[in-house]
């Protein structure tokens, strides 16, 4: 009995060192895969909304090329690789947090600009807790967010750039906030994309982007894994790209512009007949905490029987 008590105890501390070790990255807006590992979705499209040049905040075009996500320190960690082009596009991004009561077709309350998105259905079994939605307009991003489950949420504040497309956030050290998000970007990715609707590879390549870190108290988390959805939207969040994260079939049009996503407005999304359009962030610790974990266990191990 003793020995199991101090071996717990080792591994437990050893488990919350390697959490701290682990999320204590540069955030950046720029990826980190020995943080976040390998993308857990990636574009399949061509943008409908104009490929960027690269440099001062994405003038030129908006697309979102590969989505990466984990889950440490009671935070949700999300890096979508891409840009937001500077001319009042948004980036929305929702989130379902495995608690009861969540959105399977959108109803935000009016207190912002998602409002225009709502009747947008989400895929089966995909019930929204929590919803992101940013605007980049002439070198500011505008933010707002919506607790699903309560109604609540709205405009939560700005973030301004630096003149070179950079924003910076929270991460929890002092640095300043906008909402209960943390939000690093690095908005300067110059694409790779061709003609539009065309198929696309090249998301793993992007590694700029936005980074959000959210607590799970924000989202109604309520254990188990998250999925997520993410869209490029226009101005007013009333005229959706083609940019999905999941990427849709090659060939899709803007979803504003009409075809077999579009809700009853340019605004709205229809995923209720297509299974699956989400990706999955999952809940397991990541492979370094368990690898600090398993040492801990074995080092405590050793040393007991040193003693004996």
């Amino acid at each position: 009995m003793k020995f199991n008590t101090i071996l717990a105890t080792g591994a437990a501390s050893a488990f919350l060192s390697a959490t701290v070790c682990v999320h204590a990255q540069n955030l950046n807006g720029t990826v980190s895969p020995s943080f976040y590992g390998s993308p857990l979705a990636g574009q399949t499209i061509n943008t409908g909304f104009g490929n960027a040049a690269g440099g001062n905040d994405s003038a030129g075009g908006s697309e979102l090329d590969a989505a990466y996500g984990t889950i440490s320190g009671g935070n949700l960690y999300l890096f979508l690789a891409g840009n937001v082009e500077n001319n009042g596009n948004h980036l929305n991004v929702f989130i379902a947090g495995g608690a009861a009561g969540g959105q399977n077709v959108l109803n935000a309350p009016a207190t912002g600009t998602l409002a225009t998105m709502n009747g947008s259905t989400f895929s089966p079994g995909f019930n929204a807790t929590f919803a992101f939605d940013e605007n980049d307009y002439a070198g500011t991003l505008y933010s707002e967010e919506y607790n699903l489950i309560g109604g609540t949420g709205g405009y939560v504040g700005s973030l301004a750039n630096s003149g070179t497309g950079i924003y910076a956030g929270i991460d929890g050290t002092g640095q300043s906030t906008v909402g209960t998000i943390g939000l690093y970007v690095n908005n300067n990715n110059a694409s790779t994309m061709g003609a539009a609707g065309a198929a696309y590879a090249g998301g793993a390549a992007v590694t700029t982007g936005y980074e959000l870190v959210i607590p799970l108290s924000s989202i109604g988390y309520g254990g188990g894994n998250i999925m997520v959805l993410a869209d490029v939207n226009g101005g007013g969040d009333s005229y959706l790209a083609n940019q999905f994260l999941p990427g849709l079939p090659v060939g899709t049009g803007n979803v504003g512009g009409g075809g077999p996503f579009t809700g009853s407005s340019g605004g709205q999304f229809n995923f209720g007949s297509t299974p699956g359009e989400y990706f999955t962030v999952s809940a397991v610790p990541e492979p370094a905490s368990m690898a600090m974990l398993g040492f801990a266990g074995l080092t405590t191990l050793l040393a007991i029987r040193r003693r004996k």
